[in-house]
């Protein structure tokens, strides 16, 4: 929650984030967990102890993010073929989650997206952009800070690979439709429907990708070396 807050700036470098427990109650989480979150952001640079009670924002460059997330995914050799099996383990339970925990204000942000992934479905960028949005959102929804955590970095890693097989309306106009068919399960308040149907759509980026005559176990650094910037506009993060 924090960190969406930082790279979409609305929390803006050297703004003072609110205390623990103020943090702890808007999260619902206990102030151990804020504590551990907050130590989480500093190691990444995001923020920084300005006392032993204030913690501001701190922007790291996007030259030293790159090269910190660059150096990680060649250590652990990460493929496309990890990011599909992750993102099948986490993106149906977190949709199941956040189908049965769903709000007004979360199904209202999600119809907005997709109303700007509509008009955005020429423009690839911008368009990879309100993708990872979605899946983000729908992470939030899920109302699990353990399932965010681990689900947030993998959008970082996504950007290269989408960025290099979503070259065309046809491409954006089918995941929007799989987006459409996500939502309208939750908005359903059908968790097996909705969880279904983003392992439908998860699959369908598997087969796009082969399709495009793509190595299934292409290393997701090499991706970054093309592109020559892993992290793009910071409101994906």
């Amino acid at each position: 929650m924090i960190r969406q807050r930082i790279v979409s700036g609305e929390l803006a470098e050297g703004d003072r984030l609110p205390s623990e427990s103020a943090l702890a109650k808007e999260a619902q989480v206990s102030r151990s967990t804020v504590r551990e979150a907050l130590r989480t952001l500093e190691e990444s640079g995001l923020i920084e102890r300005t006392s032993p009670k204030i913690m501001v924002v701190r922007r790291p460059g996007h030259e030293r993010a790159y090269r910190e997330l660059h150096r990680a995914l060649r250590r652990r050799n990460v493929t496309f073929h990890h990011l599909h099996e992750a993102l099948l383990v986490l993106e149906p339970e977190l949709t199941r989650l956040a189908t049965v925990r769903a709000d007004s204000a979360g199904i209202s942000q999600l119809t907005l997206n997709l109303q700007e992934q509509e008009a955005s479905a020429d423009d690839f960028a911008e368009w990879n952009r309100l993708d990872q949005e979605f899946h983000l959102t729908i992470a939030e929804m899920s109302a699990n800070p353990a399932l965010v955590i681990a689900r947030s970095p993998i959008s970082d890693l996504l950007m290269p690979v989408l960025r290099r097989f979503v070259v065309s309306p046809e491409h954006s106009r089918r995941a929007l439709d799989f987006h459409h068919r996500i939502l309208e399960e939750i908005q359903a308040r059908d968790p097996d429907a909705a969880a279904i149907m983003v392992r439908k759509h998860v699959n369908d980026m598997r087969t796009s990708w082969e399709r495009a005559g793509l190595d299934f176990d292409l290393e997701i650094s090499e991706l970054a070396d093309e592109a020559g910037n892993l992290v793009v506009d910071p409101a994906v993060s």
